[in-house]
Parts: C-alpha cells; sequence; structure tokens
C-alpha cells in the first residue's frame, strides 16, 4: 500500500512540474519550447528513474494530452491530432533511457540519454512527415509543425537528459536511501 501511495504521490508530482512548465511556457514567448521541452524531457526521465518506467510512460501520456487541450493557439486541432505521435515520442524515450541506463552510473546515463533522444527524434520527425503528407495540412502549418518536430526535439531532448542525469544521480542516492 505504501509503495502503491509512493508511487501515484511522486508520478503526480512530476507530472504537475511538467504540466506547469507546458502551461507557463504560453508566456514565455516564441521559442519557449527551448525551455519547456527541455524540462519536460527532464521529468519524463527523472519519473522514469526515481518512480519507475510506468511513472514515465503515465506522463509521457498525460502531458502532451493535457497541453494539446488547454492549448488555444490557432494550430491547437492539428496539434491534437499530432499528439498521439508526441505521446510515443515521449514513451520511446522513456523506456529506451530505462532500458540502456542499467548500470544506474553518469556514463551510462548520458549513453541512454543519447540513445533515447536520437529515437525519439527520429520518431518525432518521421511521423511528422507522415502526418503532413497523409493529412494534407498547408504549407503554413506543416511548416510550423515540421520547425516544431525536427531538429529541435533532439535538442531538447539532449538538453532534458542532461539535467535529468545531473539531477537524478544525487536524487536517486537519497531516494534509495530512504526506501531502505
Amino acid at each position: 500500500m505504501k509503495r502503491n501511495i509512493r508511487f501515484v504521490t511522486r508520478t503526480a508530482l512530476l507530472l504537475a512540474v511538467a504540466i506547469l512548465f507546458q502551461y507557463l511556457g504560453k508566456y514565455m514567448g516564441t521559442y519557449n519550447n527551448f525551455i519547456v521541452g527541455p524540462i519536460v524531457n527532464a521529468v519524463l526521465l527523472i519519473a522514469t528513474e526515481i518512480v519507475g518506467i510506468f511513472s514515465g510512460i503515465f506522463i509521457s501520456v498525460a502531458a502532451p494530452l493535457v497541453s494539446a487541450l488547454t492549448n488555444k493557439a490557432a494550430i491547437a486541432p492539428v496539434i491534437l491530432a499530432f499528439s498521439p505521435f508526441i505521446m510515443a515520442g515521449n514513451a520511446i524515450y522513456a523506456v529506451i533511457y530505462a532500458l540502456l541506463n542499467k548500470r544506474k552510473t553518469i556514463s551510462s546515463g548520458i549513453l541512454a540519454v543519447v540513445a533515447a533522444s536520437i529515437i525519439k527524434f527520429g520518431l518525432l520527425f518521421g511521423s511528422v512527415l507522415a502526418f503532413i503528407s497523409f493529412m494534407n495540412i498547408n504549407e503554413k502549418v506543416a511548416g510550423v509543425l515540421i520547425g516544431l518536430f525536427s531538429w529541435p526535439q533532439l535538442v531538447t531532448a539532449l538538453i532534458g537528459g542532461a539535467v535529468a542525469v545531473l539531477v537524478i544521480c544525487p536524487a536517486l542516492k537519497r531516494v534509495l536511501n530512504d526506501q531502505n
């Protein structure tokens, strides 16, 4: 019972951090994705490492859904339609990280972040190109989507992963000591 409460509490707190920064990002200007993206990516990996892979996957699905449903931008309906791909990209990011960071060292964490970031980027970039083609998206919206879901995804995943690795190492030791 205590373990379930710990899982729900920690997952909820980390999800709240992700959603809070997604919300605040709407007031940060044009390049807010270079602030919000790394924070959300860091939250995904911190949740995965400290709470567990299911926490990372839950936040991977919930955060983009909340963001898409509360988005007031002109392209919000298109982002909502694309959100399953965002969820999948985030979940793959968390899962690949968890699978590759079995040793729980900084070096294995960095390797896991790099691999997970590249795979997430590839999935999102390929998905956005296919989505634009299949959905017959107009050129202006297509340009915005490509701008959001191409190289910036790689950059924000790498930055967020680096932040997470720096946070996880000291935090993980505290959490593991707490549970003993």
